[in-house]
């Protein structure tokens, strides 16, 4: 039977104080990857069309924070799909920095709340009730079984029946960042790349015509060489 002890930690944090030989050095590096990332998107969602005063960008900021959140009308897809899956990226930073699910689900909760929704988003909207929700909870759902279904994939050897190309492609998509990552290493023969990360960020334009609302995305990634 597990010691007591186990259990009584089962939610102790060890993000800022590893304990079981977690790669701090890692997170941290993944972590300044993310801040470096978000001032290009930053000035990407600053310059897309929204409804706005003609105030600071600060001032902005504040009137949305402290406005929200509020229930978006975004589409399904960008809060049930996209943001989970890019919290699953906030999520394996830690995981494969060696740290448990609930340090992982922390780490996406705090990335996601205070980095994106109440960071760099604000600038351009109201911080949304779906994403704080989706965005951490989606991604410790799929982040676990695609950190699983990856480290299953690369003890075979990186095949999926059979076949190294569907295993490629299954990587891909298990976690596209760390796949290319992967990748330009194996071609050069070599740890070129150390590490990387990406973001995702679709904002609504005003309706034409037809009422119609159409998004701008943008998908930025950034690794470190």
């Amino acid at each position: 039977m597990p010691p007591s002890s186990l259990h009584e930690k089962t939610f102790q944090i060890s993000l800022f104080d590893p304990q079981r030989g977690e790669d701090r050095e890692r997170l941290w590096s993944q972590t300044k990857l993310l801040f470096g990332l978000g001032v290009g998107a930053g000035a990407i969602v600053a310059s897309l069309p929204r409804n706005r005063d003609d105030g600071a960008l600060a001032s902005e900021w504040w009137k949305n924070v402290s406005s929200g959140p509020v229930w978006d009308r975004d589409v399904w897809y960008v809060n049930y799909i996209g943001h989970p899956y890019f919290g699953a990226v906030y999520y394996q930073v830690a995981r494969k920095s060696g740290y448990r699910q609930w340090d992982a689900f922390v780490y996406s909760l705090l990335m996601s709340t205070f980095y994106w929704e109440y960071g760099l988003e604000a600038f351009a909207e109201v911080p949304s009730i779906q994403d704080l929700v989706t965005t951490p909870v989606g991604g410790w759902l799929w982040g676990e079984w695609a950190y699983h279904k990856e480290r299953e994939i690369r003890q075979r050897g990186g095949t999926v029946m059979g076949s190294h190309t569907w295993g490629d492609i299954s990587l891909f998509f298990l976690d596209p960042v760390d796949a290319i990552a992967v990748g330009i290493n194996r071609v050069m023969g070599r740890e070129v790349v150390k590490s990387g990360v990406a973001s995702l960020s679709a904002r609504p334009v005003e309706p034409g015509t037809g009422g119609s609302k159409d998004y701008v995305w943008s998908v930025n990634l950034v690794y470190q060489f």
